[in-house]
């Protein structure tokens, strides 16, 4: 015997809607930061020149009277060269695409930034850490 229809339309509507809102759904969020994609030989370059700061901000940290950006600014100085090779890699990993050489100028310059901020923060941290803590109130 067959199965009446539903008095009204709306139901069988709405579980198809259903099924295709889900069917469209994306299946993962997917980043388009290129840095949360980079390939190994990107990410190698990018773990060396963040590696190289941190070793050049760490006899700079006691400087308790400098600004942390002043500090983390003076490291990333002294790694210009692991900088220049984020770049390269960059340009390696991405040749062929066009404007490939602005894309790595600023993919490297935002690197050199997310450094910057890890190593003030680090800083800020670390003087927060060997401050004086103050006594509860009573």
């Amino acid at each position: 015997m067959k199965k009446p229809l539903p008095a009204s339309p709306a139901p069988l509507l709405l579980t198809s809607l259903v099924f295709l809102l889900a069917a469209c759904a994306p299946t993962s969020k997917v980043s388009h930061d290129p840095l949360s994609i980079a390939r190994a030989p990107v990410a190698a370059a990018i773990n060396d020149y963040q590696r190289c700061a941190q070793d050049a901000l760490a006899p700079l940290k006691d400087d308790a009277t400098a600004s942390v950006f002043a500090l983390a600014d003076a490291a990333l100085a002294t790694c210009a060269p692991a900088h220049e090779a984020v770049r390269r890699s960059i340009l390696a990993d991405n040749a062929g695409h066009p404007y490939v050489a602005a894309f790595a100028d600023e993919a490297s310059e935002n690197v050199r930034l997310r450094t910057r901020n890890m190593l003030a923060h680090s800083v800020n941290r670390a003087r927060e850490a060997s401050a004086p803590q103050p006594a509860p109130a009573k």
